[in-house]
């Protein structure tokens, strides 16, 4: 649906944020974000002090279609955070965003330019008929009703490519919580102020020349550690390469954008499919990580309990999701991987990030 499409009707009117233009002071500094900002940021930073809540959208998407909390906090994405009063703030491509969530719906905006509810849509998988899937999914194998039924609105989001592959090559042997700190650091560092959201500065993901450019030394200092020259590395790759290169795998067929991603140095098959799920919507896309492993075990492949997580195993596994669940069985390998997290199995595995490409305790 167009942005400029969305119902009227559809507008709500709770107290939500509203946003109002604040142009930098002085010498090209921004009194908002202090570091120097160009021509084309400065436009774009805004101040909480002149808020209009009349500018607030209300989308009626109850919360068993799109569960915002639990698809924003399942290890898809790390530059999602929740302000004080409850919502959630984050970016998509050049636009800042923020939601309320409620159980029959959500209050959302976007800035610079208000109304961008097609991004929205993008980015939440809204065409994916969700309800009919599960459905499906249930009958196909009766033992996953409950998980299902448990998070009925989790969805996979469908991101900006570089951001992804980017994001996660930061999981490798890591933790949510460092992830998320050093991602933030990147993009705090290389990134392009867009807007002040609650206090907190929202940045456009930095390009991967911008990547390609920065100093191993910083990186290190911002949590990176061993994973600095390598990010250099594949930043410098992708900067290389034709405008959109990693995008355009998008457009591929899945088995195809996923070779193409592991013929680059350092990029395992687990990484490769977090890339292709997240970043290039590939929904059969598959991440197998040691937990995603057990209960595969348990529902489809008994036959290899006695395996360890090998390349071989790796992929009769992620074979058997999409012979049993069709086209979209990425989303049935997320909805795995929150039960896990929700049951507090998801634990750093010594060694797992090596095998897959990234480690447990995020995909």
């Amino acid at each position: 649906m167009p942005h400029s499409a969305f119902p009227t009707a559809l507008r709500g009117h709770a107290p939500m944020w509203q946003a109002g233009l604040r142009l930098p002071r002085g010498h090209g500094w921004s009194t908002a974000v202090n570091r120097p900002l160009s021509g084309r940021a400065r436009r774009m930073v805004y101040s909480p002090a002149r808020m209009d809540r009349r500018e607030m959208e209300w989308a009626p998407v109850p919360r068993r279609i799109l569960d915002i909390p639990r698809t924003l906090a399942s290890g898809q994405s790390f530059r999602w955070r929740t302000t004080a009063d409850g919502d959630w703030v984050g970016v998509i491509g050049d636009t800042a965003v923020r939601l309320r969530p409620g159980e029959d719906g959500f209050a959302w905006q976007t800035l610079p330019e208000p109304g961008r509810w097609d991004l929205l849509h993008r980015c939440f998988a809204l065409d994916v008929d969700l309800e009919s899937l599960q459905v499906r999914w249930e009958k196909a194998e009766p033992r996953i009703a409950g998980i299902l039924r448990r998070h009925p609105g989790l969805r996979v989001l469908r991101q900006d490519a570089e951001e992804v592959f980017f994001s996660f090559v930061c999981a490798s042997c890591n933790t949510v919580a460092k992830i998320t700190r050093s991602v933030r650091a990147l993009e705090q560092r290389y990134g392009e102020p867009l807007a002040v959201v609650s206090g907190e500065p929202l940045y456009r993901f930095p390009a991967a020349w911008r990547i390609a450019e920065a100093r191993e030394a910083d990186l290190r200092d911002d949590l990176w550690g061993f994973r600095a020259p390598r990010l250099i590395d594949l930043a410098r790759h992708v900067a290389s390469q034709p405008c959109g290169w990693l995008g355009s795998l998008r457009h591929a067929p899945y088995p195809v954008a996923r070779e193409a991603l592991t013929g680059l140095f350092g990029i395992g098959p687990k990484l490769a499919d977090c890339v292709c799920l997240f970043g290039l919507w590939h929904d059969e896309a598959v991440p197998v990580d040691v937990h995603v492993h057990r209960a595969a075990v348990r529902l489809l492949r008994p036959d290899l309990e006695a395996r360890s997580l090998t390349s071989a195993v790796y992929g009769q596994i992620a074979q058997a999701f999409r012979d049993r669940f069709g086209c979209h069985a990425g989303w049935v390998q997320q909805h795995l991987f929150l039960e896990a997290i929700e049951q507090g199995r998801a634990r750093p595995t010594a060694g797992a990030g090596n095998r897959t490409g990234c480690s447990s305790t995020t995909r």
